[in-house]
């Protein structure tokens, strides 16, 4: 299995938040697999079409900034756990608490598509200052 670059997944995540990443519906449908599922901090599960909803409709204006007052990403940890496909783990300190987030990602027609999120509330954890400013609207 090839090397893994862990720059270049640095710079999407968190990719729903990263503007450079997704910053349309056309970005959205590039960027984001078809079968996308997502395990919210909530522990409540959506599928792609309801976080394209929320993603968009932050875009827009309509939906506040997920990471208001800015983020930081600690534990970034890039690997490849099978062929064409990424494991993506981090803390993620933003919105007055700490998540562990991992993302996986697989390589199709030669572009990377994010098909699986989660996020984890680290109970107890403190939030370190954010070090990334808040999310731009697009």
């Amino acid at each position: 299995m090839d090397d893994v670059d862990v720059a270049f997944f640095a710079a999407r995540e968190p990719v729903f938040d990263r503007t450079e990443v997704i910053h349309d519906a056309e970005t959205f449908e590039r960027e984001v697999a078809p079968d996308f599922r997502e395990v919210g901090a909530s522990r409540n599960v959506y599928d792609r079409e309801a976080v394209k909803r929320t993603v968009l409709a932050r875009l827009a204006g309509t939906e506040p900034v997920s990471l208001a007052g800015g983020y930081r990403i600690e534990a970034f940890v890039a690997r490849l756990v099978a062929d064409r496909v990424v494991l993506l783990t981090y803390d993620l300190h933003g919105q007055g608490r700490v998540t562990r987030r991992s993302s996986l990602y697989r390589r199709t027609a030669g572009t990377w598509q994010v098909f699986f999120h989660q996020g984890t509330v680290v109970e107890g954890a403190a939030p370190q200052p954010p070090d990334r400013p808040e999310p731009s609207r697009g």
